[in-house]
């Protein structure tokens, strides 16, 4: 397999602190990467040095020649007035054409030169650059750019709208599509699954599978770990572990590693006991006969080089320090919610656009419910029914009397920008200062973030944030909109672990599905205006998607 991308001894600083050292490995032809680790690790700041927008401080990053790179970027720039279709074809792919004829005609200008290594370089850069050619022309031509909009959930129908209308998330769609579209030889994608729904994930995992180069991917998405990539790499206390296989199989793979430093870590160990106590018996007898000393002082010498050895590798760590999580509730009413006839429209400037027809739907105390459907199908509108944020617009929402909702905002809308952490938790809860702390400590807040605005934290923080809030309020009905969408992989599994733990009920719209798969055991499905239901978790759905019962007006409406 052909190298195209080789990272040799890494190291890149921010701020004075040290995000990683000494990182090797290499992208081949072939590989669909997955780069993991903790928020903070230096995901995106490695992909920037590999794009050699950054320069690493020591170390350094090869490309093969000619090499196409392309990045994802969080939004593409748009003219005032620029439709859905002007950005994603934004002249990007066709500027590139004309680059590259325009570096054509120079080396044809130097064809004539009578120097023989001269004439081969020319000839070879002219061979590659026809090459490229052809594949900026189709990207040019438009055909990739609509095959991406559509497979991403952005139809036809939606080309022609204003780009400055479209959400954050809608955006990035935009700027995916142009991006996969000019079929680069090596695709850097941050966090490209954030706001896809199953059907795009689906058709982005096909695509990665056909690229004909490599695709390297940060994505805290389990299930697409599994099912589209074969190489991961994992950034931990500021190294690099490379593990040849997917998601499941990497998880064996670290726990075996990890076992194997330890008890070599033990085994040296003991064996420097060992070495200090010869030198310290040395050192007694050397008292009294000085011909000791000489093998005394060498037992010392050599414990200190094999501690200099240990203390230089990071001590194998089994069992991390994960956030601390725990929800507690009061047993509810046993009708949760009961939805009777519940359907919705909005009335746009052209027409009446239904949401859902009229269904009923019964919700019961301790059931965990996912709620899946295509972007725009209607499931944070379901939620606003039930919050009474909306009105139906025929039917009748009910939530059991002793009932208390939660919710997690996707959009963290619930969060006040200009309280700090602290004060958030100080309102929900009499805590002192030191106590509020505490508690945001479980939840891996340090000091200065606990004191910083709301904000100005991360989206990880303000995730981290909003499940804080959730467990002060005692809520034994949760409503939760895309709970893992800016947690690290650690954070997910305890999110996981503590709601299997709760008591309550749960009603998550989610397009995480291995999370949808460890919690839930019914799916509520939206689409194209119909309620259906499931009696299983995500892999049962996905198994019968379109099987399951239609919930109609005045059908069963419990599973």
């Amino acid at each position: 397999m052909t190298t195209l991308i080789q990272a040799a001894n890494l190291t890149y600083a921010h701020g004075g602190n040290e995000v990683f050292s000494g990182i090797d490995f290499e992208i081949v032809e072939g590989d669909r990467v997955a780069l993991i680790g903790e928020n903070g690790a230096g995901k995106s700041t490695l992909f920037r040095l590999l794009t050699r927008d950054l320069t690493p401080h020591e170390g350094e990053v090869t490309q093969r020649r000619n090499l196409v790179v392309g990045f994802l970027e969080q939004e593409p720039t748009a003219e005032p007035g620029a439709t859905v279709l002007d950005v994603a074809t934004g002249g990007g792919a066709q500027d590139e054409t004309d680059a590259i004829e325009a570096r054509m005609r120079e080396l044809e200008g130097l064809m004539g030169t009578s120097d023989p290594d001269e004439f081969e370089r020319v000839m070879e850069e002219y061979g590659d650059l026809q090459e490229q050619l052809t594949i900026s022309e189709q990207a040019a031509s438009g055909t990739r750019i609509e095959d991406a909009l559509v497979g991403l959930g952005l139809g036809v129908e939606r080309w022609d709208e204003p780009y400055s209308q479209l959400s954050g998330g809608e955006k990035k769609l935009v700027g995916l599509a142009r991006l996969l579209s000019e079929d680069a030889d090596v695709l850097l994608l941050d966090e490209p699954d954030n706001h896809l729904d199953y059907d795009a994930k689906r058709w982005l995992e096909e695509f990665m599978k056909s690229h004909r180069g490599a695709v390297a991917i940060i994505s805290h998405d389990r299930y697409f770990l599994d099912r589209a990539v074969n190489k991961i790499i994992e950034l931990e206390d500021g190294v690099a572990h490379v593990y040849h296989t997917a998601y499941t199989g990497f998880l064996k793979e670290k726990r075996e590693r990890l076992e194997r430093e330890a008890e070599l870590r033990a085994l040296r160990e003991r064996e420097m006991k060992q070495i200090k106590r010869s030198a310290e018996r040395l050192t007694e007898w050397a008292r009294q006969n000085p011909k000791f000393a000489k093998r005394a002082g060498n037992r010392w010498r050599i414990l200190e080089i094999k501690r200099k050895e240990l203390e230089a590798k990071p001590r194998p760590v089994l069992d991390r320090r994960t956030v601390d999580i725990e929800f507690n509730a009061r047993r509810g009413s046993t009708i949760v919610a009961n939805l009777d006839g519940v359907s919705k429209s909005f009335q746009d400037a052209a027409e009446e656009r239904e949401v859902f027809e009229p269904f009923d739907l019964l919700v019961t105390h301790g059931e965990r419910v996912g709620l899946v459907g295509p972007n725009g199908a209607g499931k944070t509108t379901l939620f606003r029914l039930l919050l009474g944020d909306e009105e139906p617009t025929s039917g009748v929402v009910k939530i059991g009397p002793s009932c208390k909702i939660g919710y997690y905002s996707q959009e963290q809308e619930t969060l006040d920008p200009e309280k700090t952490p602290v004060e958030v938790v100080r309102s929900l809860r009499a805590y002192s200062e030191p106590q509020a702390l505490g508690f945001l400590a479980g939840l891996l807040f340090e000091y200065q973030d606990a004191n910083n605005k709301v904000g100005n934290l991360s989206g990880g923080e303000k995730a981290r944030l909003q499940i804080a809030a959730l467990m002060l309020q005692g809520a034994n009905f949760l409503l939760l909109d895309e709970p893992t969408n800016n947690l690290d992989i650690p954070s997910c599994e305890e999110l996981e672990a503590a709601l299997q733990d709760f008591e309550g009920t749960i009603l998550t719209i989610s397009h995480d599905r291995y999370f949808l798969d460890k919690l839930v055991e019914r799916i509520v499905e939206l689409r194209d205006g119909r309620v259906r239901d499931y009696p299983g978790g995500f892999s049962y759905y996905e198994r019968h998607e379109g099987e399951g019962r239609l919930l109609t007006l005045g059908a069963p409406a419990s599973a």
